[in-house]
């Protein structure tokens, strides 16, 4: 077992006391399931790429048609009568 000597600031020790409180477990056990939350979230975007991709900036980082894939001939045959 290893053991950990940590300093919280005012914000995480409130926070920490609060999880134990709802969760009604002691520190050990608050740390351990939160430490276990994020290791499955890392684990669900390593085997998930749409769950990566969700959670990237990428997604909503520009405006555009709704439907490009679908009608994208449709939209270019129309940008190019307006430039012309």
């Amino acid at each position: 077992m290893n053991n950990f000597d940590i300093q919280l600031d005012e914000e995480y020790a409130q926070k920490l006391a609060y999880i134990q409180q709802k969760a009604d477990q002691d520190i050990v056990e608050a740390i351990k399931s939160s430490i276990e939350l994020r290791y499955q979230q890392l684990q669900q975007q390593k085997t998930d790429p749409l769950a990566k991709l969700k959670q990237s900036k990428f997604i909503g980082c520009f405006k555009g048609e709704t439907d490009l894939a679908a009608n994208s001939e449709a939209i270019v045959r129309k940008c190019s009568r307006s430039v012309s």
